[in-house]
């Protein structure tokens, strides 16, 4: 798996946006059952925000890459899932701050990043079936993966199967936050969404790699 420079992090945005565009349907229909319904909408428009906006960006130091992208989906995606995505980039921007390459080890620490600014912002924990449910078991098995020398490729399966897992269990979850959370047990069954978008934006970042 090779270094993530600028140029490759447009490609991983140009990934994430395709899989995004083929699931919007999905999550919007998943996310009408008991949120908004604007869910597949608003990360697509979203993410092809960030990646149109990548050749407005100048600075090769990703942390400042990092911290723009996430200004933009903050601006252009004012909503809570927006805000945690934006909250995501910009924590993992201090992570990147001063380097123009991101190797795993990086990465790992900007995943550690945005998992603690999702935990604050959205005031949640693994188990309350948000986004975190998906994010925080990708983390966790890159990082097994990556003590472990595991080649790019199991490597990458690691991490998106981990969030494919992730987004299984919240179908044993009560929702506590958000619109869904006035549904109680009714929420039990059925996936979430927020974790359920953030599965397929890893998907979006293995498929570049693997």
């Amino acid at each position: 798996m090779g270094k993530i420079t600028k140029a490759a992090m447009k490609d991983v945005l140009a990934s994430i946006v395709a899989i995004l565009e083929k699931e919007k349907a999905y999550l919007i229909e998943l996310d009408g059952s008991m949120g908004d319904g604007d869910l597949g909408l608003t990360m697509h428009t979203g993410f092809l925000a960030l990646y149109n906006e990548m050749d407005a960006i100048h600075e090769t130091d990703m942390g400042k890459v990092f911290m723009k992208l996430g200004m933009k989906m903050n601006s252009v995606v004012p909503s809570t899932m927006g805000t945690l995505i934006a909250t995501c980039f910009i924590k993992a921007s201090a992570v990147a701050k001063g380097k123009t390459e991101l190797e795993l080890h990086d990465l790992a620490a900007m995943g550690q990043a945005a998992i603690q600014g999702v935990m604050e912002r959205g005031k949640s924990k693994v188990g309350d079936k948000t986004m975190l449910d998906a994010l925080y078991p990708a983390i966790e098995a890159l990082d097994k993966a990556m003590n472990e020398d595991k080649p790019a490729a199991d490597l990458c399966k690691a991490v998106y199967y981990a969030a494919v897992d992730g987004v299984e269990q919240t179908k044993k979850m009560q929702s506590v936050h958000g619109r869904a959370a006035y549904y109680n047990e009714k929420s039990i069954g059925k996936p979430d969404p927020g974790a359920t978008a953030v599965m397929f934006i890893i998907k979006g970042i293995t498929n570049r790699f693997c």
